[in-house]
């Protein structure tokens, strides 16, 4: 535990980005420190793009480790210095104000009551966290009325003891969203599943003609769903403008319509996402700076052979899945195109560029994703160190 301490006054003394991870899960909290209190430390936390998301508190049992020097930590603070050059921007943030001579969860709780944000909670003995609204809070507990959106049935409320709270998630960006969707008048919808070859191609085509928001599943076995507009649709494939977790603009997909397991039209996750995509109009955050959501794709093309063209041409980065069973999913950036097969050079964890490649015959790519900010974010950083 002194090690602990010692690692978190030293950062915050220094005013350091650092990772905290946890004792009993594998969320790693990436920030900089905000107060270190009698009960646990408070950071302001950043998402993958380097943008600041909301603030984190945890108790000082729930931290396994403090990293103050990393590879990773290097990308991240590239990442938020990008962030900050480019104006990506994100949910208008109260500032904390906390008094760090006093118990910072108690504080932290009341602000939550007060306002009625949606927070979110890691008890402990749980490795479940749990999502929703404080009220009746008192020295020792508080009713906790939860908030699933992915089924708004899961609306229990239940008595809670502080002394179980480890972590409290606040002021995040897709909480923010929450708090404000939870406040409109919203009821649960019975999913409706489509599947089948003709009804989905119906559906994919219905979606396109009214600019229906869908989510996908894919039949690969991976429970990997997207939800998107479609924006090119042919008998072979579909396009998505994708939709992220927080109802931004979060790139494109392309799939075979072999690898769709069902199509999703009414949902209770469909109905928050379109919800949020609505707020983020209101605070005109459809879609960071940096990335174009405007593209058009000719449907009477074969749309994997040219984005591939494109990807290679531009030398972009884009996600990469084939139906050849030895492959894995891989992120990096095409070669030329001939006879059907192509160089594909994939970047591993370590941002290393497999330069020898590995060859992949073009029919069968069954999705590629591009455009999106995890790519643009690896590209920029690759060719900023010349390894792209």
């Amino acid at each position: 535990m002194s090690t602990i301490m010692e690692d978190l006054q030293l950062a915050a003394k220094q005013a350091n980005l650092i990772n905290v991870y946890q004792a009993n899960s594998e969320v790693v909290y990436t920030g900089f420190i905000d107060s270190l209190a009698p009960d646990g430390v408070v950071m302001d936390t950043y998402d993958d793009a380097g943008i600041q998301d909301g603030a984190v508190f945890m108790r000082y049992a729930a931290i396994d480790d403090v990293e103050m020097m990393s590879e990773d930590l290097d990308n991240m603070a590239f990442r938020v210095d990008n962030a900050t050059a480019e104006q990506l921007s994100a949910v208008p943030q109260e500032a904390l104000h906390l008094d760090d001579h006093r118990n910072a969860l108690p504080q932290i709780m009341a602000k939550a009551a007060t306002s009625q944000q949606v927070i979110l909670l890691v008890l402990a003995n749980n490795d479940k966290y749990i999502e929703g609204q404080v009220s009746d809070l008192t020295a020792h507990e508080f009713s906790f009325t939860t908030f699933d959106k992915f089924n708004y049935r899961h609306h229990g409320k239940q008595t809670l003891d502080l002394k179980t709270v480890e972590i409290i998630e606040f002021q995040g960006n897709e909480l923010l969203l929450e708090s404000a969707f939870v406040r409109t008048d919203y009821h649960h919808e019975a999913p409706v599943k489509v599947t089948g070859k003709l009804a989905t191609q119906a559906t994919l085509k219905r979606a396109q003609d009214e600019h229906e928001l869908i989510a996908i599943r894919s039949a690969d076995g991976s429970d990997m769903f997207f939800v998107g507009f479609v924006n090119a649709l042919n008998r072979d494939s579909v396009l998505l403008n994708l939709i992220d977790m927080t109802g931004q603009f979060g790139g494109y997909t392309l799939c075979r319509q072999s690898l769709i397991e069902s199509i999703t039209v009414q949902s209770d996750y469909l109905q928050t996402m379109r919800a949020f995509i609505e707020l983020n109009r209101q605070y005109e955050l459809n879609v960071q700076p940096v990335l174009n959501d405007e593209r058009l794709f000719d449907p009477t093309t074969n749309l994997f052979e040219s984005i591939l063209r494109q990807a290679a041409a531009f030398s972009n980065l884009v996600h990469l899945t084939s139906s050849n069973p030895v492959l894995p999913d891989m992120t990096g950036y095409p070669g030329t195109i001939n006879n059907g097969h192509f160089i594909f050079y994939s970047i591993d964890d370590t941002n290393q560029v497999n330069h020898v490649g590995t060859l992949i015959d073009l029919d069968q790519v069954v999705e590629l994703s591009f455009g999106y900010m995890d790519a643009y974010l690896l590209e920029k950083r690759l060719k900023s160190t010349g390894n792209l």
